[in-house]
């Protein structure tokens, strides 16, 4: 029961840690957070190539803000918050932030080849969800009783099947991209030790990962459910609330971790 509870407050330690390290420059996040969702929308609304365009470049983008978390905690900001002056400044600060991680010569090749390895791992997963055809007409009718226990039965094998290789794929990259840029790890070991290290912190990523599974289920229903704009609009607000909490606390979660 220590070692339970012991679990549960690390997880819960890592979003608070992360909200007192937004703190420390909520500007630079809200601005980052802003222009990473416009993107994303924008590349969603282009048919299935916006989506992979997405999965390929975040993971680069993912490392020019930890890169902006070690420097906000060390206290050695490249511009300090309050030499921005107006919306202009901050965006202008956000941008050259956010995208900093094309800059990282040394871990920019490493980084692309997780981005890489991200981008096949979820296309080979989506084949397997349309051959299994998760998420198609089975699972609706499903949950409106309308189907008997021959159909429905191997679709609830099949998308627990699909859910399990989602997760694994996230276990396999979820501190790859802070393990090849702090401790210049190769990709391969970095995705390794990723995978590793979550299994080994199984329970506090639960309850850290929890919240975050909710907004995105939310989020997944939102926008199938509504029409244009009001899909997209609902991806944005619920993105630009969530996704600063989400990576400010993978930091923390990485440190604690890592040491």
């Amino acid at each position: 029961m220590k070692s339970f509870n012991s679990d549960v407050r690390r997880g819960l330690s890592w979003i608070a840690g992360g909200w007192r390290l937004m703190r420390g420059d909520w500007m630079l996040w809200i601005m980052m957070t802003f222009i990473y969702m416009v993107i994303a929308v924008g590349l969603k609304m282009i048919p299935f190539i916006g989506v992979l365009i997405l999965i390929l470049i975040s993971p680069i983008v993912l490392a020019g803000v930890l890169i902006g978390a070690q420097n906000l905690e060390a206290g050695m900001r490249g511009e300090a918050s309050g030499t921005a002056r107006g919306a202009r400044g901050h965006l202008h600060r956000a941008i050259r932030q956010l995208f900093s991680g094309f800059l990282q010569e040394d871990q920019l090749l490493p980084i692309m080849v997780i981005s890489t390895l991200t981008l096949s791992g979820a296309v080979i997963i989506e084949i397997l969800a349309q051959l299994l055809k998760v998420g198609g007409p089975a699972l609706p009718a499903m949950l409106a009783g309308s189907v008997g226990p021959a159909i429905w039965l191997p679709a609830l094998v099949s998308l627990v099947i699909v859910l399990v290789l989602q997760i694994a794929l996230v276990m396999a990259v979820f501190y790859a991209v802070p393990l090849v840029l702090f401790r210049k790890e190769y990709p391969l070991s970095a995705i390794e030790k990723s995978f590793r290290t979550c299994v080994q912190n199984a329970l506090p990523l639960l309850v850290f990962g929890l919240p975050f599974a909710v907004v995105s289920t939310v989020a997944d229903v939102l926008y199938f459910a509504l029409d244009f704009p009001k899909d997209y609009l609902v991806l944005f607000v619920l993105g630009m609330f969530a996704l600063p909490f989400f990576v400010s606390g993978l930091y923390r979660s990485y440190e604690d971790a890592f040491g």
